[in-house]
C-alpha cells in the first residue's frame, strides 16, 4: 500500500511539473500577444492570426490561393518571411510554437501593407540579430537609426524593396513599409481599440486548435473607404453601416478560402443589420433569379415582417423620419382610399435582392406573397409606362417598408412578374431584365454559379455577392487608381477568381459569418442555358 501511494505521489508531482510548465507557457504567449495587440495601428481593418508551426506552412502552402489573393510583391514577402523563419533553424527556434499576427493597413500611396508581429521565445543578443537574419549572408543587414530606434534594414534578392525589422521587449515586428513599422513602435500613435483587442484575445482563446483565425473591425471606416474614390455607397455601404466585429476561423480547402465565426454588432448601435438579428434564417430562392450579369448583390431574408418593420420605425423615429413617411402613408389613403398597412404590408414576402450589373445598371426584387393583389394595389398609385411597366406617383413607399436599401428608389419604375416586385430608377433596366427573365439568362445557369453556389450557405439574413469578372469595369470606377489596377489587372492572381460570398445568419445574439471564394472553373464556363423550363418562386 505504501509502495501504490508512493508511486501515485510521484505521478501526481510529474503531472504537476508538466501543467506548471504548459501553463507557464500559455501564460507567456498570452502576455506576448496581449502586447503585441496594443501596438496594431488603429487602421488595420483585418488582423489573421496562426501558430509559427512548419506544418502549417506545409498546409497552405498547398493552397495557391493565398498567392492568388496577395499578388506577386505581397507573394515575395510572404515567402522570404517564411523560409527566414522555417529554413534558418536558429531563427526558428526562437520563434516556434508562437503566434503570428499579420495586419493589412492601407497605406498614403493606396496600397496594402502588412505588419507582422510575432513573439521570441528567448529574446537574443543585438550582435546576434544580424547574424541570424543574414542567412550565411543571403541577405544584407542594415542597421538604422529612426528617433533613437534601431530598426534593421533587410535587403535580399528575394524581394522589391527592403524589409525592416524591430525587436524589442519579446517580440519581432516587421513590414516593407518603414512609417507603418514606426507607428507600430510609437507609444504615442493610435492603436486598435481595446474591444478589439478583447475580440482577438477570446477568439484566440476559444479557437486554440483552427489553423487561422481572421478578425475584421467595422468601425472607423478602416475596412473599406481608404480604398474607394468617394464616399461608399450601393451594397458596398453594407460593410460600413454597422459597428462591430467579425471573430473567424479558417476552414482548410485547397482550392478555395473559407473562414466562419461570429460577427458582434455593437450593443448601442441601431444599424439597419441589426434589425436582423430578431428574425429567424430564410432559405436564399432569388439567387435563382440573378441575371446573367450580376456585378453584386446583397439578399436580405426575414422570417416576421410585422416585427421587422416595428423594429425599423425606431430607426425612423431615431433619424427624425418617421413623422414624414406616416403622413406620407396617410396622404396615400385620403387621395386614394387605399391603406398601405393594411391592404400592401400583408402581402410583402421573406425576401428581397439589390443588385448591381456589369453595365453599372441597379434594380431590386422584392418577394411577394401575391403578385396578383399587389398589383391592383399598386396600380392605384402609380402611372402606366407600357404595358408591363409602370411608375409610382407616391413617393417613399418602398424605404416606408424595407428601409435604407430602397432609399434612392423614391418613385421608382416597377414591373411585376410571378410573385415578385422589380423595381428600378430607369424603365430600360427593368425591360432589360424582363428579357433575361423570359430567356432564363441568370447566372445559376452557369456552371462555373453551380460549382461556386455549393460552398455558399442555403440559409441566411444577408448574403452579400460579388461576382469578379462582372465587377471589373464598376471596381475601376470605384476603387482609387492603385486599388482598381490590381483589381482588374491580368497580372494579378484575382482575375482567376470567380466570385466573393459574405453571409451573416442571425443567431439572436450575434450573426454567424461565412466567408467564401474561389477559383474559377479550371475547364471553359459554359453560356447561360436559355428557353429552359421557367423557374418556380414561391
Amino acid at each position: 500500500m505504501k509502495k501504490i501511494i508512493g508511486l501515485i505521489a510521484i505521478l501526481l508531482i510529474i503531472v504537476g511539473v508538466f501543467a506548471y510548465i504548459y501553463f507557464a507557457n500559455l501564460h507567456v504567449n498570452s502576455r506576448n500577444s496581449n502586447r503585441i495587440l496594443t501596438e496594431i495601428p488603429a487602421d488595420a481593418g483585418l488582423i489573421l492570426q496562426f501558430q509559427n508551426e512548419q506544418d502549417l506552412y506545409d498546409i497552405l502552402n498547398e493552397n495557391t490561393l493565398f498567392d492568388t489573393i496577395a499578388g506577386q510583391q505581397k507573394k515575395q514577402e510572404i515567402d522570404f518571411l517564411r523560409n527566414l523563419i522555417s529554413k534558418n533553424t536558429a531563427f526558428e527556434s526562437l520563434t516556434k510554437g508562437q503566434m503570428v499576427f499579420l495586419s493589412f493597413h492601407p497605406s498614403k500611396t493606396n496600397n496594402i501593407d502588412y505588419l507582422w508581429s510575432i513573439g521570441i521565445n528567448d529574446l537574443p543578443k543585438k550582435e546576434e540579430i544580424g547574424k541570424l537574419l543574414s542567412l550565411n549572408n543571403e541577405n544584407q543587414v542594415k542597421e538604422l537609426d529612426e528617433n533613437s530606434l534601431n530598426i534593421l534594414q533587410i535587403e535580399s534578392q528575394a524581394l522589391e524593396k527592403p524589409f525592416y525589422l524591430f525587436i524589442d521587449k519579446g517580440i519581432a515586428r516587421g513590414s516593407a513599409n518603414k512609417e507603418l513599422l514606426i507607428r507600430t513602435i510609437n507609444e504615442n500613435s493610435e492603436k486598435i481599440e481595446p474591444e478589439f483587442m478583447k475580440i482577438i484575445s477570446e477568439g484566440i482563446k476559444n479557437k486554440g486548435n483552427s489553423l487561422a483565425n481572421l478578425f475584421i473591425n467595422y468601425n472607423k471606416n478602416v475596412l473599406l473607404s481608404p480604398f474607394f474614390k468617394k464616399t461608399i455607397s450601393g451594397n458596398f455601404a453594407l460593410f460600413e453601416s454597422f459597428s462591430g466585429y467579425s471573430s473567424l476561423t479558417l476552414n482548410y480547402k485547397i482550392d478555395a478560402l473559407m473562414f466562419n465565426g461570429e460577427s458582434h454588432i455593437s450593443a448601442n448601435q441601431n444599424s439597419y443589420a441589426k434589425l436582423f438579428l430578431n428574425q429567424m434564417p430564410v432559405k436564399n430562392s432569388l439567387k435563382q433569379i440573378m441575371p446573367y450579369n450580376t456585378a453584386n448583390s446583397i439578399s436580405y431574408g426575414l422570417s416576421n415582417f410585422t416585427s421587422f418593420h416595428s423594429d425599423l420605425k425606431k430607426i425612423f423615429q431615431e433619424k427624425k423620419e418617421l413623422e414624414k413617411l406616416e403622413n406620407q402613408i396617410k396622404k396615400i389613403t385620403a387621395e386614394t382610399g387605399l391603406n398601405p398597412d393594411r391592404d400592401i404590408q400583408k402581402l410583402w414576402g421573406s425576401e428581397f435582392s439589390t443588385l448591381q450589373l456589369s453595365t453599372f445598371e441597379n434594380l431590386v426584387i422584392i418577394k411577394l406573397a401575391n403578385g396578383t393583389q399587389m398589383q391592383f394595389f399598386l396600380e392605384l398609385l402609380s402611372s402606366s409606362y407600357s404595358e408591363t411597366i409602370k411608375k409610382m406617383n407616391y413617393g417613399d413607399l418602398f424605404y416606408y417598408y424595407w428601409g435604407e436599401p430602397l432609399k434612392k428608389y423614391v418613385k421608382p419604375f416597377y414591373m411585376i412578374q410571378d410573385n415578385l416586385l422589380i423595381l428600378s430608377n430607369s424603365p430600360g433596366t427593368l425591360q432589360r431584365y424582363l428579357n433575361d427573365y423570359n430567356s432564363n439568362r441568370f447566372l445559376v445557369k452557369t456552371e462555373a454559379f453551380t460549382q461556386f453556389d455549393q460552398f455558399v450557405a442555403d440559409q441566411s439574413n444577408i448574403s452579400f455577392f460579388l461576382h469578379f469578372s462582372n465587377s471589373g469595369s464598376l471596381m475601376q470606377n470605384l476603387l482609387k487608381e492603385n486599388y482598381a489596377e490590381t483589381f482588374g489587372s491580368n497580372k494579378t492572381g484575382l482575375k482567376d477568381l470567380y466570385a466573393f460570398s459574405y453571409q451573416l445568419t442571425s443567431n439572436k445574439d450575434y450573426f454567424f459569418t461565412n466567408i467564401y471564394t474561389g477559383y474559377k472553373l479550371s475547364t471553359p464556363i459554359q453560356e447561360a442555358i436559355l428557353n429552359v423550363d421557367s423557374l418556380n418562386i414561391n
